[in-house]
């Protein structure tokens, strides 16, 4: 495979489960219903919809050998994942356990931001859409794409240690709309870690039949993030079509993406007979560099 080699010519592959879970603090309950997802995705999580189900759910993650959690959900109708009353619970996941602790946010405010940081959180994961018209076509919310600056600024000015941008490559209806500007945006706050990730036809919303943007596409976009963040690594997150996944997995290496969650089989193989040094995680591809070795795997290919 052609490939842009340099200076930081490490691959690191992510696997989240089942040492790195995600769990919605609402169930299977969205009140946006956005028009990819429809709440499909909260179904398979861990239903941790109460304080004392997260306290629990963590306590016995990390006595089975888990190293990590992603503290996700439905949104409310102004675009935040409730999580107010889960505060007091995650100060003490990060006080009596150690579990690496990453939160989906959605939008919020300087005094939010600064609630989420007080509990100690490694990571805010922060979706971030760079189109007014995408907002309101595919989340049916009434914000617009500055309010996704300010939820970054928010968190980092706060001190959330790891503030990962995370973009949706064809998310209205396949189509590439606004994810150029996200970039921009995202860039902003100088992040360690960008997440790239693409729109999955899901069967049962109104974008079940739309086609995922080509690897070309998503290539495009990883390509012009590596331009405006060179200091970033930039990561092909979990969520993403397994339609041409090696083709995708090749086109995003060589774009200059050295994170990949789920690589394929052949994509490993591939790089290891390139020549790329290799390092594997049980963990979340958002995880910094500053505490990869809690999630680091002990047998390395």
């Amino acid at each position: 495979m052609a490939v842009k080699r340099g200076s930081n010519d490490v691959l690191r592959f992510y696997y989240p489960h089942p040492k790195f879970p995600s769990v919605s603090v609402t169930g299977a309950q969205c009140a946006l219903n956005c028009r990819h997802c429809m709440g499909h995705y909260l179904g398979h999580m861990p239903n941790v919809d109460s304080p004392s189900k997260l306290k629990v759910f963590s306590a016995r993650l990390e006595e089975e050998g888990g190293n990590g959690i992603l503290v996700s959900g439905g949104s409310t109708a102004e675009g935040k994942v409730p999580l107010e009353r889960f505060y007091p619970t995650l100060r003490w996941m990060k006080e009596n356990t150690g579990l690496i602790v990453e939160l989906h946010t959605g939008l919020l405010g300087r005094e939010e931001a600064e609630e989420i940081a007080s509990t100690g959180i490694d990571i805010a994961a922060v979706d971030v859409v760079g189109s007014d018209d995408t907002i309101k076509r595919v989340y049916g919310l009434d914000a617009r794409v500055e309010d996704y600056w300010t939820t970054l600024n928010a968190l980092q000015e706060a001190g959330v240690p790891q503030v990962a941008p995370h973009i949706c490559v064809g998310l209205d209806h396949g189509e590439i709309k606004g994810e150029y500007n996200a970039l921009e945006i995202s860039s902003w706050i100088d992040p360690e870690v960008i997440v790239i990730l693409e729109l999955i036809p899901t069967a049962g919303t109104p974008m079940a039949d739309v086609s995922p943007p080509s690897p070309e596409e998503v290539s495009g976009i990883v390509g012009e993030a590596c331009r405006l963040c060179p200091d970033a690594d930039i990561a092909v997150g979990c969520m993403r079509s397994r339609n041409d996944k090696l083709k995708l997995d090749e086109r995003a290496i060589s774009a200059g993406a050295r994170r990949i969650a789920l690589p394929s089989n052949a994509t490993v193989e591939r790089v290891m007979r390139d020549g790329f040094e290799v390092k594997v995680f049980d963990g979340c591809c958002a995880i910094p560099k500053s505490i990869e070795d809690r999630v680091l795997r002990t047998v390395q290919p």
